[in-house]
């Protein structure tokens, strides 16, 4: 069995700011990961916002991690998701990405704390 760890841009960002022991484990680990491509967003925001060039980030988890583009079937049950679980529009994009594709979801957000599958960290 393959262990996927779907990275949200928080548990990237604890990797590349705060340098997270959690975060650290997972990215440098033997785990296959995916990334949403709205993560991407997410974080090329967040350091442009904070006046960083955020092209070294993006460039490593290009290399690292599988990129997922969300498809209909992300979309579609997202939407039920977002209701059921009372998710923002992108939190269920994101999480829906990782239970579509089997994976444990990584994130530092509270948000999503008592989803299954989910794994916070600090």
């Amino acid at each position: 069995m393959i262990d996927i760890k779907c990275m949200d841009s928080s548990a990237w960002l604890a990797y590349y700011f705060a340098g997270s022991i959690e975060a650290k484990e997972v990215v440098e680990g033997e785990f296959t990961l995916i990334t949403s491509i709205l993560s991407l967003f997410e974080i090329k925001k967040r350091l442009l916002t904070l006046h960083k060039n955020p092209q070294e980030l993006l460039d490593f988890i290009k290399q690292r991690s599988g990129l997922i583009v969300p498809n209909m079937e992300i979309v579609e049950k997202a939407a039920v998701l977002a209701i059921e679980k009372k998710l923002a529009a992108m939190d269920a994009l994101l999480y829906t990405t990782s239970v579509l594709h089997d994976a444990e979801f990584i994130t530092g957000d509270n948000d999503f704390r008592g989803l299954e599958r989910v794994r916070i960290i600090s």
